[in-house]
This record gives C-alpha cells, sequence and structure tokens, in this order.
C-alpha cells in the first residue's frame, strides 16, 4: 500500500509540472455551488467474516465549495460543505438510510487545463436516520476523485469516499460496520 501510495504521488508530480488551471490567476478564490447524486455502500464485517447481501443506496448531493488557488499553477486546495443521502438496501430486509452534512477538504492537483486530481479529508455529521439511532453521529473518510471545468465555468466532480470510522455503536470487534459513498455533481463556479 505504501508503494502504491507513493507511486500515485510521484505520478500526480510528473503530470501537474507543465499543466495550468483553467482560467483562475494565482492566489484568487472561487465559489462553486453544485447538485447531483451521492450512492452509498455498506462495506463490513461479522464474526470475522465478511458481510454480502446489500446494495448501493441512491440519495442526493448537493453543496458549496470554496477554492484558492496558491501560487503553483498546478495546486488548489477547497473546503466545502455538502448534504449526501448515503446508506444501503440490505438484501432481503429494509433500507438503511443514512444523510450526512460533510465538510470536504481537499488538495487539487490541475493535470492538464480544467481537469484535477483531487484527494482529502472529510468529516461527516449524521443529521438523519431510520434505524432508530444505532450509528455514530460522527463520520471521517477519505475522499479521492476528479473534475472538468469547462471554459464557461460548469464543472463535473466525480468523488469516492473510503470511511475511516465506524458506523455502528455497538463496539464490539464482531461487528464493524462503514458507509462508503461517492457522488456526481454538476456545479457553477463564481
Amino acid at each position: 500500500m505504501k508503494k502504491f501510495f507513493m507511486m500515485a504521488v510521484m505520478a500526480v508530480a510528473c503530470l501537474t509540472a507543465n499543466a495550468q488551471n483553467a482560467r483562475h490567476a494565482a492566489g484568487s478564490f472561487t465559489i462553486q455551488p453544485m447538485i447531483g447524486f451521492s450512492v452509498g455502500t455498506f462495506r463490513g464485517e461479522y464474526s470475522s467474516s465478511t458481510v454480502t447481501g446489500n446494495e448501493a443506496r441512491v440519495g442526493l448531493a448537493i453543496g458549496a465549495e470554496a477554492e484558492y488557488y496558491t501560487s503553483t499553477p498546478w495546486l488548489s486546495v477547497s473546503a466545502g460543505l455538502k448534504y449526501e443521502q448515503l446508506g444501503w438496501k440490505w438484501k432481503d430486509a429494509s433500507d438503511v438510510k443514512l444523510d450526512y452534512i460533510d465538510i470536504p477538504v481537499m488538495a487539487n492537483f490541475y493535470v492538464a487545463k480544467g481537469f484535477a486530481l483531487k484527494i482529502g479529508v472529510q468529516p461527516g455529521i449524521l443529521v438523519n436516520d431510520n434505524i432508530n439511532g444505532d450509528c455514530k453521529s460522527f463520520n471521517f473518510s477519505i475522499p479521492v476523485g476528479l473534475s472538468y471545468e469547462f471554459n464557461n465555468g460548469i464543472t463535473l466532480d466525480l468523488r469516492g469516499g473510503y470511511s475511516l470510522t465506524r458506523v455502528d455503536k455497538f463496539n464490539n470487534d464482531d461487528y464493524k460496520y462503514y458507509t462508503d459513498g461517492g457522488s456526481l455533481t454538476i456545479g457553477y463556479k463564481f
């Protein structure tokens, strides 16, 4: 895993050496409202075996993000606030609906004009669940993604998040439940 991570960092560094931002000067800010859909999935273990038999939940993703363009032409940083409907569908059982307010903080590596690879951290606060409060109210994940900004300011953004925080409140090593998710949004940079 360490070797893979180092290779990925080196590849991004090589690709971004000559890349430029789409249309933003160093030191400038943009604000981007966005809307799209999210997909939540379940990852877990029960008594040391992988839990299977569930499907993804598709929901709404809506929010806004501020992006700061650094003096390095291929790097920017962003922070946002996003409402995402995550969870999953149990096979032969009811749906698990977990709605979060997420706070993504991302480093954006522009590898070509308008095209960025993203990685960051994302704390999330559970604002709604349909399983009687059996879930923790805080989630922490590692989002990765890519985006493309067209010349007119419209941006497509695709992200996936790998959760590091267990969803369940059981504190029992026999149960380890996580909710991972992703989103596809369209936005406009002001």
